[in-house]
């Protein structure tokens, strides 16, 4: 999370600074605050530019630090521990978190899984979100191994992003260390841009509105599957079916209707394409998408998680 809390600079500044022991440094004719470079052993990292004290930290790994006595995201953290953590955080900053405003945040669940999570992000294909129930694809991360990472589209105007991740192989690649072997598939909604108060944003309503859409949007991920059909069933019927199952009728078409324009396929292809649209409904029953283990595996253990970690 990425705190904000405005300050008045000549009363409180050097008081917060010296509270938490930070750094002075000269940023022209100003005296400006940041936190040592061994502050992100204890996970908190504060600076102060202005009239604006900015607070960085995972309540995950905060509360850990203070419980465990090691500063990890890997484990079960419910909204109970979060609360825990929130008043960790300001306690031992000594900031007041009425004053504080939450620019940045993370919601994140921990799914411990049968196989290497490398297979179950290679299935993930997109995720339908919001209230416009849009389908965002799931690219691969470039900054990581193939399939150790997929997340949606990151450009800065967008606010709402979703991310699935190897969390054992993350820590170890951010440690360089070997990975311990642990299957732990991680998924993240991050809100970015934000402004909400402290208060406003623990509010039970609020909570509870953003845990609801968690779930909903982390259980309408879209695995690749397996289309078969009865016997008898021709390649270009497959095709269409595949098609149609997995993107819907009107894509089926629209797909059709491109490759037609652009010579890839002939007339008659065209024409049959947009018979089997058309008779869809009554011959559906002979097509099926079935998902694999992986897909069932992980909304199994996304309820059981979630309902865990909930409160």
């Amino acid at each position: 999370m990425i705190y904000n809390i405005k300050i008045n600079v000549e009363c409180e500044a050097a008081q917060i600074a010296d509270h938490n022991q930070l750094e002075a440094w000269q940023n022209g004719a100003k005296t400006e605050y940041r936190s040592p470079k061994n502050a992100y052993f204890e996970g908190i990292v504060l600076s102060i530019k202005g009239n604006k004290v900015q607070a960085k930290c995972s309540m995950h790994k905060i509360f850990y630090k203070h419980v465990y006595g090691v500063l990890d995201n890997s484990g079960l953290f419910t909204i109970n521990d979060a609360h825990k953590a929130l008043n960790l955080l300001f306690n031992t900053t000594g900031i007041d978190k009425e004053r504080a405003k939450i620019t940045y945040f993370e919601i994140g669940l921990n799914l411990p899984v049968k196989y290497e999570p490398l297979a179950y992000i290679e299935q993930m294909q997109s995720i339908t979100a919001g209230k416009t129930a849009a389908e965002k694809s799931l690219f691969i991360d470039a900054n990581y191994r193939k399939n150790r990472q997929k997340t949606t589209e990151k450009h800065k105007t967008i606010k709402k992003v979703f991310k699935v991740y190897d969390k054992n192989f993350e820590n170890a690649d951010r440690r360089r260390e070997k990975p311990t072997g642990a299957h732990i598939l991680r998924i993240e909604t991050m809100y970015r841009r934000q402004d909400i108060t402290v208060p406003d944003f623990f509010r039970k309503e609020n909570i509870e509105r953003l845990l609801h859409c968690f779930y909903k949007d982390w259980a309408r991920v879209e695995f690749t599957r397996t289309i078969t059909a009865d016997k008898g069933t021709r390649m270009s019927q497959m095709k269409n079916a595949e098609m149609i199952l997995l993107h819907g009728a009107e894509n089926c078409l629209q797909t059709a209707n491109i490759e037609y324009q652009s010579g890839k396929i002939t007339k008659k292809q065209y024409r049959t394409a947009r018979e089997f649209v058309r008779d869809w409904d009554a011959n559906k029953h002979k097509y099926r998408a079935l998902p694999s283990e992986y897909e069932t595996e992980y909304k199994q253990i996304l309820l059981e998680r979630f309902n865990l970690a909930k409160h």
